[in-house]
Order: structure tokens, then C-alpha cells, then sequence
């Protein structure tokens, strides 16, 4: 005779799954990172600047001087989509081994990189390592996903499966590489 107690009956009814009237237990390995950059002067001097020339070029529209309207609101146009590329933030997210990485722009808008699997991962390992510098057959895209002038530790990936060879340059946290390291201990290298 089996007794479940109380906490027995918890955990199998939130981590069990039903497939084929088996039972299995399942729980996921998740860890998901967030890379701020650093919004420096150069991204807020042009936030300024681009509202500066967009009320310029109106009110030069108002007095029909259509030269430095053109000026002003090619100005502004420029610098808005300057902008957008000076602050940029990327998401690392691990799911059972499956590696997301995510560009997002201005904090709105969100571009998926690249999606793998950490089996199809040939090395994982710090860029400045001589594992990564000696390696041979490095691909030649390369995925670059490191805010500017972000100073932690860079780690190169070279990915190698799916039909997509890449190297992925990006800078995870200790817990993100021991998450990687127990899904292709072969390849990460701390």
C-alpha cells in the first residue's frame, strides 16, 4: 500500500503530464537575461535635438520657407533614426537547452536574433580564452549581441546546426553559462 501525504499529491498534480496515458515528470530549466545599455549622453543629446529640429522645421513650415523646413525635418528625421540605434538591450532566455536571443529597441520594439539549441553548439567559451582564440573554422557571420560599452566579461558561441553556422558573441552571467554547461558540457567552456 502506497500513502501520499498532502505535499505528494501537490507535486503531482503540478508537475506531471498525461501523454499516451503515461505519467512523466517534467520541469523546466529556465533562465532568462536582461542587457541593459547604458543610455548615455549621446542617446539623450539626441533625443533633445531630434524634438529641437522637429519644432523648427514646423515652424519654418509656418513662414513658407521651405529650405530650412527641408533642412531642419531631414534633420530630425536623422537623428530620430540615429536614436533608435543608441540604445539597444538584449534578452538571453534558456528553456530546457533551447537558447533565445533578442534585439530590443528602445525598449518597444523586439527583433529575435537568432534561436538554438545548445547541442548545436560546437563551443561556448570567453572570447579572450584560448579555446575560442584557437579554434579553428570559426563561421564567418557573426551575431553580435553586446550593448555598447558594456564592460562584463564577452563569451563567443560558435554555432554549428539547423542549416545556420554562426558565431554569437554575447555576455551572459555566471548562472546563464552553468545553465548552457549542463545541457553541452563538452562545449562550454567557463
Amino acid at each position: 500500500c502506497i500513502s501520499l501525504d498532502k505535499a505528494d499529491i501537490y507535486v503531482i498534480i503540478y508537475y506531471t503530464i498525461f501523454t499516451n496515458g503515461e505519467r512523466s515528470f517534467f520541469v523546466d530549466n529556465f533562465k532568462e537575461q536582461l542587457v541593459r545599455a547604458n543610455s548615455g549622453t549621446a542617446y539623450k543629446i539626441t533625443k533633445v535635438f531630434t524634438y529641437i529640429f522637429a519644432v523648427l522645421a514646423v515652424l519654418f513650415l509656418g513662414t513658407f520657407n521651405l529650405i530650412l523646413t527641408a533642412i531642419f525635418g531631414l534633420a530630425a528625421v536623422g537623428l530620430f533614426f540615429l536614436k533608435k540605434r543608441l540604445y539597444l538591450e538584449y534578452e538571453y532566455s534558456i528553456t530546457n537547452g533551447e537558447v533565445d536571443v533578442d534585439k530590443i529597441i528602445e525598449a518597444r520594439s523586439r527583433k529575435k536574433l537568432i534561436t538554438f539549441n545548445m547541442k548545436e553548439v560546437e563551443l561556448l567559451a570567453p572570447l579572450d580564452s584560448s579555446e575560442y582564440k584557437s579554434f579553428s573554422g570559426k563561421p564567418e557571420k557573426i551575431i553580435n549581441a553586446v550593448p555598447n560599452g558594456d564592460t562584463n566579461r564577452k563569451y563567443g558561441a560558435i554555432i554549428n546546426g539547423g542549416g545556420k553556422r554562426a558565431q554569437l558573441i554575447f555576455v551572459p552571467n555566471k548562472e546563464f553559462v552553468d545553465l548552457c554547461f549542463i545541457y553541452n558540457p563538452q562545449a562550454v567552456k567557463k
